[in-house]
């Protein structure tokens, strides 16, 4: 159980930051759907109640559209939730390769603080910020070896 509860608090190290940059992605793509939803079904009824007009088969061209308009709308919504899983764990990913390097500066600076001198920064080779990580290093060697003189 310890395990899996330390993998969790690693995935989200700042959850309301990582959640909330989702949120905005997610609500961002909502309001453009939304606009382009609403373009879409203008159009679409005008071209339904087209076809009405010009069908003799009114009542049997009417239960086929609604039956094509339910399928597409289900497809729509499947898209979308597949649309809101996907982008929270897309968004909830590279904020971890930005939120994960200031988490271990804030424990690496804690250790100097401390005195531990001999502490380093280890970032993943993909994370933000890895210059800052060198020169934290660098600093911590300075200091580690001040504390030696």
């Amino acid at each position: 159980m310890t395990a899996h509860k330390r993998k969790l608090s690693n995935f989200l190290l700042q959850p309301l930051l990582q959640i909330r940059l989702g949120l905005y992605a997610i609500v961002l793509s909502l309001l453009f759907s939304a606009s382009i939803a609403a373009i879409i079904y203008t159009h679409f009824f005008r071209f339904y109640d087209l076809v009405l007009e010009l069908t003799d088969l009114r009542d049997d061209v009417e239960v086929i559209l609604k039956s094509y308009v339910q399928g597409m709308a289900l497809w729509v919504l499947v898209a979308m939730v597949v649309y809101f899983l996907i982008t929270v764990g897309v968004s909830i990913f590279f904020t971890h390769r930005l939120v994960g390097p200031t988490y271990a500066f804030r424990r690496h600076i804690r250790e100097l603080t401390r005195g531990n001198y001999s502490s380093r920064v280890v970032l993943r080779k993909d994370d933000a910020f890895l210059e800052v990580a060198e020169d934290l290093n660098e600093l911590a060697q300075t200091l580690e070896q001040l504390k030696r003189r």
